[in-house]
């Protein structure tokens, strides 16, 4: 079963990180990604009042569950919303366009890729595919 849960340390953070091979941030919070109590992933990220900026969203070295990365990315942009944020911002290195458009990020006209949470989570399943 997938199960996603915030990391509460940061030394476990940081040992997360190393078996995603994501640089570890103390900085930055983190969300991870478990399939039958194996780590499959990680997302690191920071909110402000103005927006999210997520740094990674990234599968345990190894392995590849682009299902569990749109299920633990929806939950970041989730806790985002629900800190009363209503704009995040993916500003790590791009591995997969068609993920981050799965999840529901969208390139804006000066490049960036952000999605607008205002409602997003009342009507997800609109917010899917490679439009």
């Amino acid at each position: 079963m997938l199960e996603v849960h915030p990391v509460e340390s940061k030394e476990e953070q940081k040992n997360i990180c190393a078996m995603c091979g994501i640089e570890y941030n103390a900085d930055l919070l983190c969300y991870a990604a478990y399939v039958d109590e194996i780590l499959v992933g990680a997302s690191q990220f920071k909110l402000d009042k103005e927006c999210g900026k997520v740094f990674d969203i990234s599968n345990t070295v190894g392995i590849e569950d682009e299902n569990a990365l749109f299920v633990m990315g929806r939950a970041t942009l989730n806790f985002i919303d629900l800190c009363g944020v209503h704009l995040a911002e993916y500003v790590g290195k791009i591995c997969n366009e068609s993920l981050l458009k799965q999840i529901g990020y969208r390139k804006n006209d000066s490049g960036a890729w952000t999605v607008n949470l205002l409602g997003f989570f009342e009507a997800p399943c609109q917010h899917g595919g490679n439009k």
